[in-house]
């Protein structure tokens, strides 16, 4: 083999292993394919590559940003997805219409009012009554815990409860699962209760009130008065003067005893005057329960009389009206 043709194998040898070395940088630096997920919602404190792009490899764990709080949502514009895309070496096809994507964190909502329980005890354990309804002011919707939280790991930072143990302002350490807690600030009162015996049901006029038309229901002290109803002696065996509606605290004007003699019927009034009994008949002035004392007027005489109802058609004069009775 001459010299001349040994050159020319060398020379096509180390050519065709530059092309082999050439092929394999190419392929070691081609840009991995990936596609942005429609939707990104996160759970973690921190949103990763893989949270973004679909077949992200073996970065897809790498942070990227700090996630919103929970329950919040944050965005990445396109020119920021392109800056991350180019960072980690993923090749994508960028829609045209896209202008940025929203990133949403997942949350557990809650209410302040899912506080009252904890409020509650700590105003007990500051002096206050366990007879007491909790009621929070403020913001009512749009709290979020991180998930894997509840409220029993809400804790409160400062409490404080009026001298008269009515109203409390607070400030209450919500997780965000950093590390870092959101303070939330509260205030509210707290109202004394006690039981008090309503209508379970719509009674009419007329109708006898059982036992079983009664329920203890709880309701603001400061809203009892003397009027009010407090125990169910003085409901059982009574009517209604007018219809009464479930729910509300009964009025001693609102019941009264069954009417045994109504207002302008026939009425045997008899008086005892030691050894005598005078009787006379009479009409009623005024509708009448048993033991109650209505004015009737006596039909030979014109007077008015006082008399305790009996029964039906009958009743007892009262007081001086016996003297009167006697007269006629």
């Amino acid at each position: 083999m001459s010299v001349k043709t040994m050159a020319y194998e060398a020379s096509l040898r180390a050519v065709r292993l530059g092309a082999l070395v050439g092929t394999f940088l190419s392929l070691s630096f081609v840009a991995e394919a990936a596609t942005l997920k429609d939707r990104v919602v996160v759970d973690d404190t921190m949103v990763r590559l893989g949270d973004l792009f679909n077949d992200a490899g073996e970065h897809a764990g790498a942070v990227v940003m700090e996630a919103p709080a929970p329950g919040q949502s944050g965005h990445l514009t396109i020119y920021e997805l392109d800056r991350i895309a180019t960072q980690y070496g993923l090749d994508w096809q960028r829609p045209t219409f896209l202008r940025r994507i929203d990133i949403v964190r997942d949350g557990v909502p809650f209410s302040i009012d899912d506080l009252q329980q904890m409020v509650l005890d700590e105003a007990v354990a500051q002096g206050a009554s366990t007879d007491v309804e909790i009621r929070l002011y403020g913001r009512k919707n749009g709290l979020y815990l991180p998930q894997g939280f509840g409220v029993a790991d809400i804790s409160f930072e400062r409490f404080d409860l009026s001298d008269r143990k009515d109203r409390f302002t607070a400030v209450a350490l919500i997780p965000t699962g950093t590390g870092q807690p959101v303070r939330l600030n509260l205030t509210g009162a707290l109202e004394e209760m006690r039981l008090v015996p309503m209508f379970n049901r719509v009674v009419a006029p007329g109708e006898v009130v059982t036992k079983r038309d009664i329920s203890w229901e709880k309701f603001p002290v400061r809203r009892i008065n003397t009027r009010t109803v407090m125990d169910t002696t003085s409901l059982v065996g009574q009517t209604v003067k007018r219809a009464q509606q479930p729910g509300k605290p009964i009025l001693d004007s609102d019941v009264a005893m069954p009417v045994v003699i109504a207002k302008g019927s026939m009425v045997t009034m008899t008086a005892r005057m030691g050894p005598m009994v005078l009787t006379a008949a009479g009409r009623a002035l005024e509708d009448g329960g048993q033991g109650e004392i209505i004015r009737v007027m006596n039909n030979k005489s014109k007077q008015m009389v006082d008399v305790r109802v009996v029964r039906a058609g009958q009743a007892e004069v009262v007081g001086s009206s016996s003297l009167t009775l006697a007269a006629n």
